[in-house]
C-alpha cells in the first residue's frame, strides 16, 4: 500500500466531520418542525458524512482488492503447477 493511499484514507476522517458539521448547521437552520427535526438532523449528516468518506477511502479498497487478486492468482498458479507436475513415486514399504 502506498503512502498516498495511507494518507487519503488518513483524510477521510477530517473530510467526513467537515461533511457532517457543515450539513447539521444548514439543515438546523432550516426550521423542521416536529419529530421530523430530530430524525432528519441525525441520519442526514451521517449520509452525507459517509458520502465524503468515499473519494478517500476507494484508493485503499482498489489497492486491497488487487493484493487479493494477485494472492489469488498466485495460489492458482501454484495449483495449476503442482498437479502439472509428475507425482513422485511412493516410497515402497518393507517387502514381508
Amino acid at each position: 500500500m502506498s503512502t498516498r493511499t495511507r494518507f487519503l484514507a488518513i483524510l477521510s476522517l477530517p473530510a467526513a466531520a467537515i461533511g457532517y458539521v457543515v450539513t447539521t448547521n444548514i439543515l438546523s437552520g432550516l426550521g423542521l418542525r416536529g419529530g421530523a427535526e430530530e430524525f432528519v438532523l441525525l441520519v442526514v449528516p451521517l449520509f452525507v458524512a459517509g458520502l465524503c468518506m468515499v473519494p478517500f477511502l476507494l484508493p485503499l479498497f482498489d489497492a486491497m482488492a488487487k493484493r487479493d487478486l494477485a494472492e489469488i492468482a498466485a495460489h492458482r498458479a501454484e495449483l495449476a503447477h503442482d498437479a502439472a507436475a509428475p507425482d513422485a513415486p511412493a516410497e515402497r514399504g518393507d517387502p514381508r
